[in-house]
């Protein structure tokens, strides 16, 4: 079976499928439908998790989803017996999102921005955020009162992530010791330094 090229060139070959992070995630919540806003082509979510929404701006992304390669690989290495359901939105995911509601179990940020800000609506309550720090993500959802942080993530390697609840009160410490500001977080697009900082970080959604 065939890898589809650019999955192939972007996630696989440079080891960064974050496959180990998706199981880690299956195991331990009750998660059936995901939307991943700034996918790009990185569709590991969908050998996990029966349905996933994706979206990007990036010019003609949607040939990737539609391809026969990328659908023939999703369906020989899936790790559920049902049919895969998945859909790509081809926009920028600041705009809204025709047909979709907020019953999500689980949103995906990954290097990709302000996602967890932008699409929190569609997010149902007691829903995930499920994110990194390179922009500023999880700074943000820090910040947030509809977020609260209930766990952290570590890559081990990108088939073994493990996930922690405990001493969370150990994470997001400035470094610098000064509260961060959400003003200086979004026209910076970057995260704060925290004295802790893990791989990622994974959010409830705790109101509207």
């Amino acid at each position: 079976m065939n890898i589809p090229k650019l999955y192939k060139k972007f996630h696989v070959d440079k080891e960064h499928t974050s496959i180990g992070l998706f199981v880690a995630l299956n195991a331990k919540y009750s998660i059936n439908k995901v939307f991943y806003p700034g996918s790009h082509v990185h569709f590991t979510p969908s050998l996990v998790f029966r349905e996933v929404i994706y979206a990007d701006s990036f010019k003609n992304t949607f040939k990737f989803f539609e391809d026969p390669e990328t659908i023939a690989f999703l369906v020989a290495n899936k790790r559920y017996e049902e049919e895969a359901i998945f859909r790509f939105y081809q926009q920028d995911y600041e705009r809204s999102f025709e047909g979709l509601g907020n019953d999500f179990d689980l949103v995906i940020s990954q290097y990709a921005g302000f996602v967890g800000q932008a699409v929190k609506s569609y997010l149902k309550i007691g829903g995930l955020l499920v994110c990194n720090n390179s922009h500023g993500d999880a700074s943000l959802a820090s910040l947030d009162p509809s977020y609260q942080l209930i766990a952290v993530y570590k890559r081990l390697a990108d088939d073994k992530f493990t996930i922690s609840t405990e001493n969370l009160e150990d994470y997001m410490i400035p470094k610098n010791g000064v509260l961060p500001i959400r003003e200086d977080i979004i026209t910076k697009r970057r995260g704060i330094a925290y004295t802790r900082s893990p791989s990622g970080y994974i959010f409830k959604k705790v109101k509207d």
